[in-house]
């Protein structure tokens, strides 16, 4: 429970945020409690140094209480109460002993060594095995034990890998902290305001500096840009001599020349002009247009067609149509 700094000193004010503070009740605030609580600007989270001004202040919040429903202010005053015993100011909470029964040995250890230091198995044997292990009682070290004999399985002898008990314990411990990181983030995303106390319910010792810790993600590595690959043969012949632009020690009329291909090929290019090839058979000479964004690969190999001896312009007619006309560019 939270009070309002404008009704406590200013020498006993713990600014904290909410996450912080000390709670004083064991039920979740009601909405009106938290639309109060939480969209006041004025308001001050703090801890608490007088156990008896707490009192008397939630003794006027228990009478408001009694007037809704009788007998709810008495008991939410006997609950707050009992916090005084478990929550001495100034010190750490009482922890409640509790006798906690001594199992007996369970046989884990010496399943674990016999099937570590038994007969090799089988990748049927180790899946039955695995299978009636998740059916049944699902203990971790067991699972992880039949994965690694399972890889085990398929490598080679010189690739296989010693299992130890310090392999097994470590990789229990990583799933383990695995599930709670998980967890956590989870419930936290879902309720910040009450999360610790959800997460409590199931890991009882589960502190602050570990939900920071569990939240803080790695920033992982920065991945390049990707960039769509330059294929067209206008965009592919722009670049090349963009680059010569930049790293040849050009004359006067090779520069000119260059700037001059540059904008042809530019205007021709935003005006999305097909391409045209002369080709020249016996003195005749025929056009053959292909669509602006034919890749260069394409052009290159109609060239290289082209110049192949005995070549004629009715058989190349025939192979440009099935380029043009293909939906797979060649």
């Amino acid at each position: 429970m939270f009070m309002h700094a404008e009704i406590w000193c200013d020498r006993n004010r713990r600014p904290m945020g909410l996450f912080h503070a000390l709670p004083f009740l064991s039920r979740f605030m009601n909405r009106e409690e938290l639309e109060y609580h939480h969209f006041n600007t004025r308001l001050c989270y703090h801890q608490y140094e007088d156990w008896d001004k707490l009192l008397f202040a939630e003794q006027q919040e228990a009478d408001e209480l009694d007037r809704e429903k009788p007998g709810t202010g008495t008991e939410f005053l006997k609950a707050l109460a009992g916090f005084r015993s478990k929550y001495p100011l100034g010190q750490k909470p009482v922890s409640e002993e509790m006798d906690v029964p001594v199992s007996e040995d369970s046989g884990l250890g010496s399943f674990l060594d016999g099937l570590m230091t038994g007969d090799n198995l089988s990748a049927a044997e180790i899946s039955a095995l695995m299978e009636k292990e998740r059916a049944g009682e699902q203990r971790p070290a067991v699972l992880v034990l039949l994965r690694e004999l399972y890889k085990n399985t398929v490598l080679p002898p010189d690739e296989q890998k010693a299992i130890t008990g310090e392999v097994i314990d470590r990789k229990v411990w990583l799933s383990e902290e695995r599930s709670r990181k998980n967890f956590v983030r989870r419930v936290y995303t879902r309720n910040k305001l009450f999360a610790l106390a959800e997460i409590r319910e199931k890991y009882p010792d589960y502190s602050e500096v570990m939900l920071m810790a569990d939240l803080k993600v790695k920033k992982g590595k920065l991945k390049a840009k990707k960039h769509k690959p330059v294929l067209d043969l206008r965009r592919c012949q722009l670049e090349k001599l963009a680059q010569r632009l930049r790293s040849g020690v050009l004359d006067d009329a090779a520069y000119h020349a260059t700037c001059c291909k540059i904008v042809m090929l530019q205007q021709a290019h935003d005006l999305r002009l097909p391409i045209p090839l002369t080709v020249t058979f016996s003195k005749q000479s025929l056009v053959y247009y292909f669509n602006w964004r034919t890749r260069e690969s394409v052009v290159k190999a109609f060239v290289e067609l082209a110049n192949t001896k005995g070549m004629t312009h009715e058989v190349l007619k025939i192979k440009y149509q099935e380029m043009v006309d293909s939906n797979y560019s060649y």
